[in-house]
């Protein structure tokens, strides 16, 4: 049997009901969309340049999304472990493999809300001056792959530890390093093998029968192929 998308989802519709109805996740999608604006506007160079384009927010970038990325997927699994309905989760009858996506679409949702509040930045282009919506729209699609891959690691990082401290932690060490995979060539090659033995060592932990193995191998799995494919895409992006 193939994965059954209405278990994905269930999952999605109720993660993602779970964040928008907690203040903490208007917080996050306010900072967002003003920590954006300011890296984008809020600059001598925006102005010296004299071009409506969002040149100084890409290179901010990524360093706000490996900041925001862990902050709003640390949860995602922490509180599940630290709630025990990680286990419930598990022992439905559904795939492990559903859960995780449900739960990667979800979180992934939520980034996708606050990167189209943002698109309000466009807006302040277009009354400036004559910006090219082709590039604006290709640098938007970079940014969500971007965010696609660093959700993945956040999550990772998430099932990895019951403690929100922690899954924070490793959440941005991960996404620094894909930052610094696109910034020194000789990155990648450390990164690929250290993510390939990472997810060698959680398959043994699975096979071993460890409480939430296989879970915590499909969201290693899910997090090296998202993030090493979205990586790839949004290097031509942006």
């Amino acid at each position: 049997m193939g994965i059954d998308f209405r278990v994905v989802k269930a999952i999605f519709v109720r993660d993602m009901g779970q964040y928008l109805a907690n203040p903490a996740g208007y917080v996050f999608l306010t900072l967002f969309i003003g920590l954006t604006g300011a890296a984008a506007f809020l600059q001598e160079g925006f102005f010296a340049r004299n071009l409506a384009d969002l040149a100084n927010l890409n290179a901010a970038m990524p360093a706000i999304l490996m900041l925001f990325v862990p902050a709003l997927t640390m949860g995602s699994w922490a509180e599940e472990r630290r709630a025990g309905t990680d286990e419930l989760l598990v022992s439905l009858p559904v795939r492990d493999a559903e859960v995780v996506l449900g739960k990667y679409l979800g979180a992934l949702g939520v980034y996708v809300v606050a990167l189209l509040l943002s698109t309000s930045h466009v807006a302040v282009l277009a009354v400036l001056g004559d910006p090219d919506l082709g590039l604006l729209a290709a640098t938007y699609l970079g940014y969500f792959c971007m965010g696609a891959a660093f959700v993945a690691v956040g999550l990772l990082a998430s099932i990895l530890s019951s403690n929100l401290t922690m899954a924070f932690v490793l959440g941005v060490l991960g996404c620094s390093a894909l930052v610094l995979v696109g910034s020194a060539p000789w990155a990648g090659g450390v990164y690929g093998a250290a993510m390939l033995a990472g997810l060698a060592a959680l398959l043994g932990w699975a096979i071993r029968g460890r409480a939430g193995g296989w879970p915590l191998f499909a969201a290693g799995g899910l997090a090296l192929g998202i993030a090493l494919w979205f990586s790839s895409l949004g290097e031509g992006f942006g």
